[in-house]
């Protein structure tokens, strides 16, 4: 902008330039942070997803396979008050 300029002019000296590119570039630095952990938070949530679906297949089956016994929780005399997230 003009103030910038301006103050680049009557500033020389002082390392105004070098100062402004140091907070150009570790902004930019940031920003690229942010994007990875992003792509990597994503990553992570279609893992996290793909082993939900897997253990609610296992638990459908086991509660299948255990069914003649009155379920898992009556095998493993535990009652079973789990909440699984459908989001």
């Amino acid at each position: 902008t003009g103030f910038h300029s301006f103050v680049r002019a009557l500033l020389p000296g002082l390392g105004v330039i070098q100062l402004e590119q140091a907070i150009v570039n570790i902004s930019a630095e940031m920003e690229i942070t942010a994007n990875r952990m992003a792509n990597a938070l994503l990553g992570l949530k279609g893992e996290i997803d793909s082993l939900k679906k897997v253990v609610l297949q296992n638990r459908k089956a086991l509660d299948i396979l255990t069914a003649q016994a009155g379920g898992v929780c009556t095998l493993i005399n535990e009652s079973c008050c789990s909440f699984v997230d459908q989001s």
